[in-house]
């Protein structure tokens, strides 16, 4: 029998539909088709690429809360001769000293090398939750330096035996390489503003100056 043209048109349909059964018709990803074996050696030349170990950044210096009364602090001072020092009385609840901490940080990093010594005293509350406070917003701030938390005895207050003009704050203190208060910030005397660019113009000057 002898297959028409008019036939193979009717047959060519199901001929195809069978064919496509037999062989399905997909993509892969090229990953994805290559020989096991090739899989395993790419594997093992990625983990070869890869170091046994991962480096980590050096351990920043531990960041510690000193609790300290008046004497302790100058004995603090003390041990700084031979370098400028800064301190920055400061505390949680005052907003201008939480503001302005981190420039205090600043200036602790760019003149270290320069002979700069920063102190820090938190004028807060010396109980147990409050020191805690204190300390996580130190850690916050990357508070490489020294800091104490300002303490007295019976009923003195600390903002007194401190020192801290009218108890205001912030309240900023630079004293020379021989351990001489040179420059005071207070916030005591309104008339007597001052800002971080004034604080940094008498860092620079102080270190400038040479030791006696």
């Amino acid at each position: 029998m002898i297959a028409t043209h008019s036939t193979c048109q009717n047959w060519f349909p199901i001929i195809l539909a069978l064919t496509l059964l037999v062989f399905p018709v997909g993509c892969t990803s090229q990953q994805d088709s290559k020989p096991e074996s090739t899989k395993t050696e790419a594997s093992s030349q990625t983990e070869a690429q890869t170091p046994a170990e991962v480096s980590k950044p050096e351990k920043t210096i531990e960041i510690t809360l000193t609790l300290s009364d008046a004497k302790g602090f100058q004995e603090i001072l003390e041990q700084q001769k031979g370098k400028v020092v800064l301190v920055d009385f400061w505390a949680t609840w005052c907003i201008p000293c939480v503001k302005n901490f981190h420039h205090t940080v600043e200036w602790n990093k760019k003149f270290a090398d320069q002979g700069l010594s920063v102190i820090s005293v938190s004028m807060d509350e010396s109980d147990e939750a409050t020191q805690k406070a204190v300390l996580e917003f130190l850690e916050s701030q990357d508070a490489q330096f020294t800091n104490i938390l300002a303490t007295a005895t019976g009923e003195e207050d600390p903002m007194d035996t401190f020192g801290i003009d009218g108890g205001a704050l912030p309240h900023y203190r630079i004293y020379d390489r021989a351990g001489q208060l040179v420059k005071k910030f207070s916030f005591a005397d309104p008339s007597k503003s001052f800002t971080q660019a004034d604080i940094e113009t008498a860092l620079e000057a102080t270190l400038k100056q040479k030791p006696e």
